[in-house]
């Protein structure tokens, strides 16, 4: 009895697996199939093959589309096969060959950029744009290009995230000018851009671009320039306006000693400056308040007399 029922599960099995090995050949066809070639589709083969020649130091989405719109056009016309069924099988093969051979072209060009010094906008903007499509196509399974797609992102962003710090560097405003008011600490800011060269931009391929490499040893000095023209202005704004108090002293309470404890609130180490670079930004305000104090001094002598 033991023996029957080992004979039936197997044949239940079987049966089980030849009709499963059918279902699976029914859903995928074999991907090879022998269908007659004549001379558009061998037009397209050759196109297809020249592409993959193709430098890698200039983009050739131009030559894809060309080639993709002839497969188009070729098979609207009815001109890949003898009959309406290879005429489609012609468009699909040729369409997914074209795009197996062209996106592992254009991830060696993004590279090729990458590897250079100068990153163009322009490039940039194709890459990202090129890359989207890319990835949405049907065939991208086809080419195990999804870990190629995801590194240039990555890069990308890297890029993005350090221009877009360097950037918000170069625009930081602060246009509160109360006289109790102070310049901002912009230490965090300075340490980040240092942070960003001491590990070569977090990427080895960022870490190429010039304009970042450039950008960021600049920020400690644009953000002092920045701290510089605020208390200019701070010290330009109230420096006159001794005509408002009776006495030097409430003129020196009020407008005068703020003032001073801010420009002598300066400090290098939070700069990291040259110091000749940093001695003429605190000498320039520093100069310039004395002179309003120097005229409010004479302003009151003369009210006396």
């Amino acid at each position: 009895m033991k023996a029957v029922k080992i004979i039936l599960a197997i044949v239940v099995v079987a049966i089980i697996g030849f009709f499963v090995t059918k279902w699976l050949i029914n859903i995928d066809p074999p991907k090879d199939i022998d269908l007659p070639k004549n001379q558009y589709t061998e037009r397209i083969e050759s196109e297809i093959d020249s592409l993959k020649k193709m430098p890698e130091s200039k983009f050739c989405q131009k030559y894809y589309n060309d080639v993709q719109y002839r497969i188009n056009d070729y098979f609207n016309q009815g001109f890949l096969g003898n009959n309406e069924s290879d005429n489609s099988q012609w468009q699909e093969i040729l369409l997914k060959n074209l795009y197996s051979a062209y996106a592992p072209k254009f991830v060696e060009q993004a590279m090729y950029v990458f590897s250079r010094s100068e990153w163009k906008n322009d490039d940039l903007k194709f890459i990202r744009n090129e890359v989207k499509n890319l990835k949405s196509s049907a065939y991208l399974g086809s080419t195990g290009l999804v870990t190629s797609f995801d590194e240039i992102n990555t890069i990308l962003a890297k890029y993005d995230e350090i221009n877009n710090f360097i950037n918000a560097c170069k625009g930081y405003a602060f246009s509160n000018y109360d006289l109790e008011i102070t310049f901002p600490d912009v230490s965090e800011k300075i340490q980040k851009s240092r942070a960003y060269i001491t590990n070569n931009l977090d990427n080895s391929y960022v870490n190429n671009c010039t304009s970042l490499k450039e950008g960021l040893p600049a920020i400690p000095k644009i953000l002092f320039d920045k701290h510089i023209n605020y208390l200019t202005k701070k010290i330009n704004d109230n420096g006159t306006r001794y005509s408002e108090f009776n006495y030097q002293s409430d003129y020196s309470n009020t407008i005068y000693t703020p003032l001073r404890n801010q420009v002598d609130a300066l400090n290098n180490d939070i700069y990291g400056i040259g110091d000749y670079v940093f001695s003429n930004g605190y000498n320039s305000v520093y100069n310039l308040l004395s002179d309003y104090n120097r005229d409010a001094t004479n302003y009151y002598k003369n009210k006396r007399n």
